[in-house]
């Protein structure tokens, strides 16, 4: 009996030790927590409000959205708006503030430029907007025909800054993604430090080892894609556009495909397929007008001078456009007004 109970004695003792080792280690483990969450905390704070104020890309980016946000339907008597969207091809070929001089007071025009967008990040994109209720008279989508077949999307930036909850589910099973990319989306989508990670990280790279990341850029430029034969492209890209087409028609709006500027012949291959379904083109500077002395050295996106001179072309032709759409509705009200009146017999 009295070794059992000197037996029993020690396991009571023994017990408060172990609680009190537990301690510390729990305080540690809470304080670590806690350090994570205000990381991230402030990691989204930041990239939310700081990283728009010090980044000049991602501030013209969020500039764009604001005005895009207060788009709304044109009254009878107010001007039209003409909501240009695309990425590079269109950021560097156009001057804004020149276009917009140029139109007015005939028309507002609105940019609103990605960079790496492609054509589904700007089909459910387009349709994200219009879901909000933004309705501008005509969406002007300027892409090259590379990018209107293309299974791509921008990915996490765009599920963050273009895309609405009901579209991540579509446009990841339009871009083949697997589940883990899929939920990227969703996380994304609702964190605006996991959607621009990708552009900090190159932010401060520029800022630290600009030769490292020119390096960089230099090699993600000059990957070159196989494009299918001419027929397989105009097919795809018929489908691509009636796409398109059917989106702006179910929402009232008026759809423009604009063709950039290009050295290659390929582009022409995409006014060719919008020509067969009926779309609305425009194409101010055609294949071959202008030489290379316009575009910058990957001989892909116009340097300077060719803005110029593509915004000029664009502005005419938006201009033509304009008065053939308001002759359009004056003409059937004329003839109304000509034709004689049925006698009440």
């Amino acid at each position: 009996m009295h070794s059992s109970t000197s037996n029993s004695e020690p396991r009571k003792s023994s017990a408060p030790g172990r609680g009190n080792g537990n301690k510390p280690f729990r305080i540690a483990t809470g304080v670590l927590l806690a350090f994570v969450v205000a990381v991230a905390v402030f990691a989204e704070i930041a990239a939310r409000y700081v990283f728009p104020r010090i980044s000049r890309i991602e501030s013209r980016i969020r500039s764009d959205e604001r005005q895009v946000a207060t788009i709304r339907s044109s009254g009878p008597f107010s001007p039209p708006v003409l909501l240009l969207v695309g990425n590079s091809l269109l950021l560097q070929a156009l001057d804004y503030p020149k276009i917009q001089s140029e139109m007015a007071p005939d028309a507002r025009v609105v940019r609103f430029v990605i960079e790496n967008t492609e054509y589904l990040d700007w089909y459910y994109g387009l349709r994200h907007l219009f879901d909000l209720g933004i309705k501008p008279s005509t969406v002007v989508v300027c892409l090259s025909i590379g990018q209107a077949v293309s299974s791509r999307t921008l990915g996490d930036y765009s599920a963050h800054h273009l895309f609405g909850v009901s579209q991540l589910l579509p446009v990841a099973h339009d871009a083949g993604m697997d589940a883990t990319r899929t939920s990227s989306l969703v996380l994304a989508h609702w964190s605006s430090f996991y959607a621009n990670r990708a552009t900090i990280r190159n932010f401060i790279l520029n800022r630290t080892a600009p030769g490292y990341a020119a390096a960089m850029h230099t090699t993600a430029d000059n990957t070159k894609e196989t494009l299918p034969s001419d027929e397989e492209l105009i097919a795809k890209a018929r489908n691509r556009i009636r796409g398109m087409q059917q989106l702006c028609r179910q929402y009232g709006v008026q759809l423009v495909i604009l063709i950039p500027p290009a050295l290659g012949p390929h582009d022409s291959l995409l006014a060719s397929a919008a020509e067969l379904e009926e779309t609305n083109i425009e194409d101010p500077i055609p294949f071959g007008s202008l030489s290379p002395e316009f575009f910058h050295a990957d001989r892909f996106h116009m340097n300077e001078k060719g803005a110029a001179v593509f915004t000029d072309a664009l502005a005419r032709s938006l201009h033509k456009r304009l008065a053939s759409s308001v002759q359009m509705k004056v003409l059937p009200s004329e003839m109304g007004k000509q034709l004689p009146k049925k006698s009440g017999r």
